[in-house]
């Protein structure tokens, strides 16, 4: 009779042992889906505000680069802030030529992506840090820095 016990025991637990698995294993994928989809919104979000800003840095248009800006943000970068950012980019790397999506990470509330970019100028990859309020909808830029050591000299 002990005999029968775990044979009856271990049917049922080997039949509970794909209900386990499942419970396990489904929160898991729909919590990776979820994130999945907010990695592409955060890649999407960014690279659409950062190809505007890159636009009107090239055309000079001071409108279209501080569309998104957050209020401080808009204080701080005034339009002759904006020309000597413009004159000092175009003299020191060049023209923008492209631009690609490395990834972002939180840090104080804020969602700083990374985007390495090309210029005619510069032979090495400038990396750009974009700094975004996601609280607010839309989102607003509250960061925005370029990184070469071109821009150093």
């Amino acid at each position: 009779m002990i005999g029968r016990f775990v044979l009856t025991f271990r049917r049922v637990q080997f039949q509970f042992w794909p209900v386990l698995a499942l419970a396990l294993f489904l929160p898991v994928s729909v919590m990776a889906a979820e994130l999945s989809g907010k990695v592409e919104q955060i890649k999407d979000q960014s690279t659409l505000a950062l190809e505007r800003i890159m636009q009107a840095i090239s055309e000079g248009d001071y409108g279209l680069y501080t569309r998104d800006f957050s209020k401080q943000m808009k204080d701080s970068q005034d339009r002759e802030s904006f020309l000597q950012l413009q004159s000092n980019l175009q003299r020191s790397l060049g023209k923008f030529k492209s631009m690609e999506f490395l990834g972002f990470y939180v840090q104080y509330g804020g969602t700083i992506t990374l985007f390495k970019a090309r210029f005619s100028k510069e032979k090495e990859d400038v990396l750009i840090r974009l700094v975004l309020d996601r609280k607010k909808s839309p989102a607003h830029i509250t960061g925005l820095w370029f990184d070469s050591p071109a821009l150093e000299k």
